[in-house]
């Protein structure tokens, strides 16, 4: 069995502070890229469907340890994603295949997609003036998927909240705090909310008040610290991409009464535009956006930004304790890390997520200018960008990985199954040595039997070879490939 940190929310928000070890911190300076240490990009969708053009695609993990199901699939540890009509969900890790499982009536912005701790409730912001969704996860369905809301009205399953948003982040399974908005108030300015998802009257309850400037991010980690912050604020003097931190004895799920942005505890003070706030599986903190006005300084545009757990903890523990070093947007151990995925960094809408599963951090960019020529365009506020995905695993993710072939499980396309080359040839997304489904029906039966057969014995480059029936990819279809098909035989989907 594999061991991989976890960490929870303990019910009423009771929290000892303790001090955080210099071991915690570990994996926050050994992120690279999957295969070989060489960027893996993954081609996600393209900007939306049928002439529906979103802004961008936004994604967000599954989490550990979730027995939540998507169709046939374990949604443990796999990738959901949003853009044009339709919701995602990664058909393997380690995969540029998507599968749709669910559909809206109209086009997304999309704001956000958040999968609740357990696993089991997404949290779908469609999109500026259209509701917010709370959406089962259960009758996600890659062979027949739900029309979540048809534009009018949602699926008798999911609860619409008319509520004002920006991002969400679950503080636990039942309640999501929400910043979007004056609460309670026009749908102007910015400030926080907390949202009973086990309430469908419910509108929203005012935590945080009086947050200068554009929405921003918001998350909660796994000690209970709330995260916040500014997303445009020109100034002077220029707050965009400001943090703030509240611990866990500072706010509440059930708030009495809403408290000054201004008592929170300064965690930074201009990283990029405080977007797609998270924290991997050590608990340090992922920040991404980007400054697309500039705010009277150079813009930040084009990476996405780690900032470490001891610092989190710092702050968290001292009202007076430093905010991060960002050493001018360079890495700096133990404080603040940098990634740019991007050659061009001109994109203003990078994304970036983890997976305490794979124990790795995805980062999620629009290379619509792939020429960076000086003065040309950059990659913001433009509907349909083509996203890519690159993928960072940290060193656990090599201790722990399952089938012990030098892929991590984030980025392995048959996690339980030794296939270091991670071939396959008909491109399903199933690897070959895990794939006896040669027809792609989702079931290994007597008509992948009969394929089998008639390449059996043949040789690449001979009449009747099937590269996707060289199961073992030696160049023959062989012994060894007879036993690992009927090893598969009578199986479905997923291929592992």
């Amino acid at each position: 069995m594999k061991f991989k940190k976890t960490f929870s929310l303990l019910a009423g928000f009771v929290f000892l502070l303790l001090a955080v070890p210099q071991s915690w911190a570990d994996d926050f300076g050994t992120y690279k890229t999957a295969l070989g240490y060489e960027s893996m990009i993954n081609p996600v969708i393209a900007g939306g469907d049928e002439g529906a053009w979103s802004w961008f695609t936004a994604m967000c993990y599954f989490p550990e340890n979730t027995s939540a199901m998507v169709g046939d699939y374990e949604a443990e540890g796999r990738i959901i994603s949003a853009t044009g009509t339709k919701l995602y969900i990664q058909r393997n890790y380690g995969t540029d295949k998507w599968d749709v499982i669910g559909t809206v009536g109209g086009t997304m912005d999309p704001c956000f997609v958040k999968v609740s701790p357990d696993g089991t409730k997404v949290a779908l912001g469609i999109g500026y003036g259209a509701p917010l969704l709370i959406i089962p996860v259960s009758i996600l369905d890659p062979d027949n998927p739900p029309v979540l809301h048809d534009g009018t009205n949602p699926h008798a399953s999911v609860t619409a909240y008319a509520v004002n948003y920006y991002d969400a982040a679950w503080a636990d399974d039942q309640y999501l705090v929400i910043n979007g908005g004056d609460w309670p108030g026009p749908p102007y300015g910015s400030g926080v909310a907390v949202l009973d998802t086990t309430d469908p009257t419910d509108l929203g309850t005012g935590l945080i008040g009086s947050i200068s400037g554009a929405s921003a991010g918001i998350t909660v980690d796994g000690s209970g610290n709330l995260i916040t912050g500014i997303g445009y604020a020109t100034g002077p003097p220029n707050r965009t991409g400001e943090l703030m931190l509240w611990n866990s004895s500072e706010w509440s799920t059930t708030p009495t009464g809403v408290i000054l942005y201004s008592s929170g505890r300064l965690l930074a003070n201009n990283v990029l535009s405080a977007a797609y706030l998270g924290t991997d599986s050590e608990g340090n903190l992922t920040v991404g956006g980007g400054d697309a006005f500039g705010s009277g300084g150079p813009s930040e545009n084009g990476y996405a930004a780690l900032i470490s757990n001891l610092v989190l903890a710092r702050v968290a523990g001292d009202p007076q304790g430093p905010p991060v070093n960002d050493g001018n947007k360079s890495d700096v151990p133990n404080e603040y890390r940098y990634f740019a995925p991007d050659p061009c960094q001109n994109d203003s809408a990078t994304g970036i997520i983890a997976s305490s599963w794979g124990l790795n951090i995805a980062v999620n960019w629009n290379p619509t200018n792939a020429t960076c020529n000086i003065g040309a365009a950059d990659d913001y506020w433009n509907p349909g960008i083509i996203s890519n995905l690159t993928i960072y695993h940290s060193e656990s993710a090599l201790d722990n990985e399952s089938d012990n072939d030098g892929i991590p499980d984030g980025s392995d396309n048959a996690y339980l199954t030794d296939n270091s080359g991670q071939e396959d040839t008909d491109d399903d997304g199933w690897a070959n040595i895990a794939d006896g489904d040669f027809n792609n029906d989702d079931d290994v039966n007597s008509q992948d039997r009969s394929m089998f057969r008639q390449s059996y014995g043949k040789s690449e480059g001979e009449p009747g070879y099937n590269s996707d029936s060289d199961m073992v990819f030696n160049g023959t279809v062989n012994s060894a490939d007879r036993a690992k098909f009927r090893g598969r035989m009578g199986t479905s989907v997923p291929f592992y």
